[in-house]
């Protein structure tokens, strides 16, 4: 009977473990993100021209990430735009809502994701919003199961540049517009979790 007991409480154990392993996964294991358009853009500046420079950027999760024993965080991608009014203002340190979707909506789990985008000041020589900057893209995804909540926010950085990975061209009137030349990844980092970890 005592062996009978020892086995349970060791099958039980090694099960905990398993299913604990199963719903676990670091930071290395997390697919990189995928920036696969990002546009600046620059007016003029003439008088009576419109003012407005922008940003604008396509970012993809592809990872459906274990939120707890059998649920999931659905992927999602998103459309993000900062602007502003050039020369006037800089955009720096602003946090803007992307529009977000779930990309792959999963049979166990309806999650909501939520990015955000700020641009920030490259730490490097001649930094500009439009043609020397770094991007942090945040991402917050939440889902309600049977009464247990859980949670993630990841963030990841990337530094942009024309002559490296951006290019394009400045018109004569003075309106410059530069774009991604490839895709870029970014390796996101857990900031923030509820749940599974």
């Amino acid at each position: 009977m005592m062996y009978h007991k020892l086995i349970l409480a060791l099958a039980g154990f090694f099960t905990l473990a398993i299913s604990s392993r199963d719903h676990r996964r670091s930071e290395v294991d997390i697919e990189p993100w995928q920036v696969t358009r990002l546009t600046t853009f620059s007016p003029s500046g003439r008088p009576g021209n419109d003012n407005t420079a922008y940003l604008y950027a396509n970012i993809t999760n592809p990872n459906s990430i274990p939120a707890g024993p059998g649920v999931e965080f659905d992927a999602s991608s998103a459309n993000c735009t900062a602007d502003w009014t050039y020369i006037e203002e800089e955009p720096y340190n602003i946090t803007y809502t992307c529009d977000t979707t779930e990309t792959q909506p999963s049979s166990s789990s309806s999650s909501i994701s939520t990015w955000t985008i700020e641009v920030l000041e490259a730490d490097n020589i001649a930094p500009s919003p439009t043609t020397n900057f770094d991007v942090k893209f945040t991402l917050t995804t939440k889902l309600t199961v049977d009464g247990e909540e859980y949670s993630k926010t990841m963030t990841g950085r990337q530094h942009f540049q024309v002559g490296d990975n951006l290019s394009g061209a400045c018109g004569a009137s003075g309106v410059c517009s530069w774009s991604l030349k490839g895709e870029v990844l970014i390796q996101p980092t857990i900031v923030a979790c509820q749940g599974t970890c």
